[in-house]
This record gives C-alpha cells, sequence and structure tokens, in this order.
C-alpha cells in the first residue's frame, strides 16, 4: 500500500503548476527541486562528463522552494483561533530565480553558461521575471484554481489563500565574477 500524499505536498504541486503554467516561457527552466547558488555557480562554469546538458539549467530558471535560508521561508506556523477551533495553518516558500548576463550586460536566455560579470544594472534583469511571478499568484479569474465565490486562489479549494508577502532579495549578476544573479519572491498559503 502507497502511503498517502500529503495534503501540504499537494499544495506546493500546485502552486508550481500555476506559476509554470501562467508564466509559460518566460522561463527557460523550472524546478522543485532546489540548487544553491554555490552549487549552480559550479554547474554552469564547470563542465562534468556524467552531467547530462539537457538537464541542465537554462536562464532564466525559476525554482519553487520551500526550505529554509531566505528570510523567512521555509517556515510552517499554526495560529489558534477560538477555543475548540481547528489552529490556522500557513507556510512560506519562496520563488526563486536566477538568471545571467553577459559582458555587455544583456540579458544571457536560454543557455547553461553565463559570460562573465556585467557592466550593465543587474537588478533590471530580474524586473520583468519578478512580475510575471507577481501576475501568476494575482487572483485571476482566468487562471487555475481561482474560486469565484471567495474571490481568491484557492487551488480549487485545498487552500484558503495563496499570495506574495514579505521582503524579497535581489543579488545582481553584476557582482558576481560568472555574471550569476538571484531574485527571490515570498510567498503566504494559508491553508484550512
Amino acid at each position: 500500500m502507497s502511503a498517502p500524499v500529503a495534503i501540504r505536498e499537494t499544495i506546493m504541486q500546485g502552486i508550481f503548476d500555476r506559476i509554470r503554467t501562467s508564466c509559460g516561457s518566460t522561463f527557460a527552466f523550472y524546478s522543485r527541486k532546489f540548487i544553491t547558488w554555490v552549487d549552480l555557480g559550479q554547474m554552469i562554469t564547470t563542465p562534468a562528463p556524467d552531467r547530462d546538458p539537457r538537464q541542465m539549467p537554462r536562464a532564466p530558471a525559476l525554482f519553487l522552494y520551500d526550505g529554509f535560508g531566505f528570510g523567512d521561508s521555509g517556515r510552517q506556523t499554526w495560529v489558534q483561533g477560538a477555543r475548540g477551533q481547528p489552529a490556522k495553518r500557513s507556510m512560506t516558500p519562496r520563488v526563486v530565480i536566477y538568471g545571467w548576463r553577459d559582458s555587455r550586460g544583456d540579458p544571457v536566455l536560454n543557455t547553461v553558461s553565463p559570460a562573465g560579470a556585467s557592466n550593465g544594472p543587474g537588478a533590471s534583469y530580474f524586473y520583468p521575471l519578478i512580475e510575471a511571478v507577481e501576475n501568476a499568484m494575482d487572483p485571476e479569474p482566468n487562471l487555475a484554481g481561482f474560486d469565484s465565490v471567495a474571490g481568491s486562489m484557492t487551488l480549487n479549494g485545498i487552500i484558503t489563500f495563496a499570495w506574495i508577502e514579505g521582503s524579497a532579495e535581489i543579488v545582481p549578476g553584476d557582482i558576481d565574477p560568472v555574471g550569476l544573479g538571484m531574485a527571490t519572491v515570498p510567498l503566504r498559503i494559508v491553508i484550512p
């Protein structure tokens, strides 16, 4: 007998699917399996004969990360309501976006290797990517998971609401020797 799928896993996959569907070709690579900055930097600058190039992240890359390490990401909270009522549960995953720029400061798109540190404003590379994630999390009636009665994104009733909340980080590619940059978008999800 197989183990039941936890509700949090169903939620994370639902959020990931919504972002991926909404953003489409805005990102060249999507994953829920997070790759750290250091590991990604080594992957894109060091060839490895045992690494399948089709599995390499391409820029820009989006990861939905539910672990600890960025602001308040990876936290699970329970707030007890009225006596005898179930606690309100929430989780705080984070969207992590990686990208790299070439030596002129232009975005490097759909490639696995950066061309070095950028001379251009690195953060500007991330603004349209962040806005694409914002649009994906918008309670838009035309996107999957919208509940017209609640007026919010509920993933067809498995969550109370999901939205962007908190502080984000942008590490521009112009300060990294290989031009690797990162931006994060904090999410909050309330589970009924």
